[in-house]
Order: C-alpha cells, then structure tokens, then sequence
C-alpha cells in the first residue's frame, strides 16, 4: 500500500491535472461463493491522466441473487419450508489506479467500501426481511482500449461483507472471490 501511495505521488507531482473526464462501464461476472453471476455500473470520473497512469473515483451498483429455502413456524409451533430468493445490491464507493502499459494495453488495481442491502423475498415476490450492512473490495485487472472512447477489461476482485441477520439467523454471507469482464464508453 505504501508503494503504491509513493507511485501515485511521484505522478501527481510530474503532470498537470487536466479535469475531469468521465465515463460508464457495464459489466457482469462470477462469484465463487454463492457460485452465482453477477452484474454491475459504475459511474467513472478520471480526476488525474498523464501518459503513464490515471486516478479515477467512481460509484459502483453490484447485485446478484439467489435461491433460498424459507423456514417459518405455523401457529401450532411446526415448522414449514418456502422457496424464496436472496438480493444483494451493493453501493460502493472507489479508488482506482491505472498504470498505461502501452498506448492499449493497461494494468488497474483499486479499492473501495460501502453499503450493502441484502432483502429476502418469499415465493410470491413479497419482502420478508432485509438489512444493510458494511462491504468492502479491492479489485485488479487488466484494461484495452478500444478505439478513441470505448475499452473493455477483465479483473478480479475480493469482496468482504459484514454479516447480516434475516429471518433469525437463517442466512450466513461470506467473503467471496469474483472474476469481471466488462465494457465501457469515456467521455
């Protein structure tokens, strides 16, 4: 962390800032726990490019879902089971650095943290449960551009969620691994 704070200040010092540059990528992928897809936005804005590297912030909506089985008690006490499905929609803010390999060919790495909502809906599509809690990433990966506008990536990024309680501690989250492709347009 410390090299890579050293790196982006030596190129903060050698350039001058040219404004914002903003852009939207679109892009899905690969979770190993819960072994599900995934898709996602981000909403980009380049605060720092030279020839070398760029700085870029962005706000990132990540979701995906999956099948659950319900367990609820009837008024006799007895357990019954119900098929639902679990949502997750994560808001992140981030911090990416991206070093130009080539006038193509570029290497990103970044982190950020935010706000995930986890709802929890029975067969008929009705809320049950939900909550909010605390997710956090760091991602890398590598970028080509496409053109004068477009470019498309591929990466990896860890996620490390906080625990949640729906339905009495029915659910378990767990820290996963997840594998990106995705395409965007600058501007």
């Amino acid at each position: 962390m410390i090299i890579a704070g050293i790196v982006g200040l030596t190129a903060v010092s050698e350039a001058q800032f040219a404004g914002i540059n903003g852009g939207i990528m679109l892009g899905g992928g690969f979770m190993e726990d819960p072994d599900k897809g995934y898709g996602f936005l981000q909403l980009r804005g380049s605060f720092y490019e030279d020839d070398a590297v760029s700085h870029t912030l962005f706000v990132e909506i990540l979701g995906h879902s999956d099948d659950a089985e319900l367990e609820f008690l009837d008024l006799a006490g007895v357990p019954y089971f119900e098929n639902g499905e679990i949502n997750f929609t994560n808001f992140t803010l981030n911090y990416e650095l991206e070093a130009k390999l080539s006038s193509t060919i570029s290497f990103y790495a970044g982190a950020g943290g935010g706000i995930e909502r986890v709802s929890l809906d029975d067969a008929f599509d009705s809320l049950v449960d939900s909550d909010r809690n605390f997710v956090g990433q760091a991602f890398a990966g590598f970028r080509a551009k496409l053109g004068k506008s477009f470019f498309a990536q591929v990466g990896i990024r860890h996620l490390w969620r906080e625990d949640f309680s729906l339905l009495v501690d029915q659910f378990l989250v767990e820290d996963t691994t997840a594998y990106d492709l995705s395409i965007g347009f600058r501007f």
